[in-house]
């Protein structure tokens, strides 16, 4: 037979699971909501990464393509080898760096720009005007005297 303090500690007892159900309830639910929250901080987080990846690579492209035109202007054979210069760019060299770590290995560096020669007024080419800049202490003694006979006969000077 049950009395009756028996139904009320059941009762009781009854009350108290219910209220720890309760508890581990929401303690659940929390431990799911820190995790949700976790996720979005490292979705936002991998997200805006990209982001900065991105807006990197547009400004190095960008630096590229504007100071790709003033290296060739001084190496024109910077221009057979723009792709790789570009990819040097885009790893994060400067463009004058990348050119010369492209050209260097290339060995194209030092070699004067070929100079193109445009004569007014015709189709013909004229040969530019060799002179002789060595200074008269490096001249041979036959180069002395060819340039001294020279000078007489132009007249600039007289052997009397």
């Amino acid at each position: 037979m049950k009395t009756m303090a028996d139904e009320i500690d059941l009762e009781t007892l009854d009350t108290e699971i219910e209220k720890d159900n309760k508890v581990e309830k929401r303690i659940k639910d929390l431990s799911e909501k820190v995790r949700l929250t976790s996720d979005e901080r490292d979705e936002q987080k991998r997200l805006l990464g990209e982001s900065d990846k991105k807006i990197a690579d547009l400004e190095r492209e960008n630096a590229f393509s504007t100071g790709f035109a003033d290296v060739l202007a001084d190496h024109s054979a910077a221009k057979d080898h723009r792709d790789e210069i570009k990819a040097k760019v885009l790893t994060g060299y400067s463009v004058e760096d990348a050119m010369f770590a492209v050209l260097g290995k290339a060995g194209k560096l030092g070699q004067p720009r070929a100079e193109v020669i445009n004569p007014a007024g015709g189709s013909a080419t004229t040969q530019p005007v060799v002179s002789s800049d060595k200074p008269i202490s490096q001249l041979t003694r036959d180069e002395k005297r060819t340039k001294l006979l020279e000078a007489e006969a132009s007249g600039e000077i007289s052997m009397t």
